[in-house]
């Protein structure tokens, strides 16, 4: 007989600092505490108690589900068992450093995104970067257009 796997024991009043992934913004008010809390943008952060984001979970799994919100904390991420809502979200980051690679790996990483999030947000970056000027390699907009299905040019 297997060994049941326990759950990993954690300060349930530690503070952990929360990321948002929404682009607009995100509130949340925790029936517990009654504290609200409002992300403003992408990125915006704020900490939030682990009995906070255990009650998020439970009553606004969306929050996670959708990837509006990250959290960074390994140790906090494993106990709240969030590798269950699929993968990670990426973020302009991310997209920074994935838009210097080569045109064929770009293509086939946007291809392969699980996360509509990440997906919605690699264009966004990309269409921003291409309407300012900054991604004018052809090859690299023609592999980001492919991967994510969508022209970057907001007048096609």
């Amino acid at each position: 007989m297997a060994a049941r796997k326990t759950k990993p024991t954690i300060d349930l009043n530690m503070y952990v600092d929360v990321f948002s992934n929404f682009d607009g913004v995100l509130n949340y008010t925790c029936p517990k505490t009654k504290e609200s809390f409002i992300f403003h943008e992408i990125e915006a952060s704020d900490s939030m108690t682990v009995a906070q984001l255990k009650t998020m979970l439970a009553q606004k799994p969306r929050f996670f589900k959708d990837s509006w919100l990250t959290i960074k904390d390994e140790e906090v991420y494993n106990y709240l068992r969030l590798e269950k809502f699929g993968s990670k979200v990426l973020n302009k980051s991310d997209f920074e450093e994935l838009f210097r690679e080569k045109a064929e790996k770009i293509e086939e990483i946007l291809m392969n995104l699980e996360n509509e999030t990440s997906r919605q947000h690699a264009f966004a970056y990309a269409q921003d970067e291409y309407v300012n000027g900054r991604l004018r390699d052809h090859f690299v907009i023609k592999a980001i257009e492919k991967g994510l299905g969508k022209q970057l040019d907001p007048n096609s």
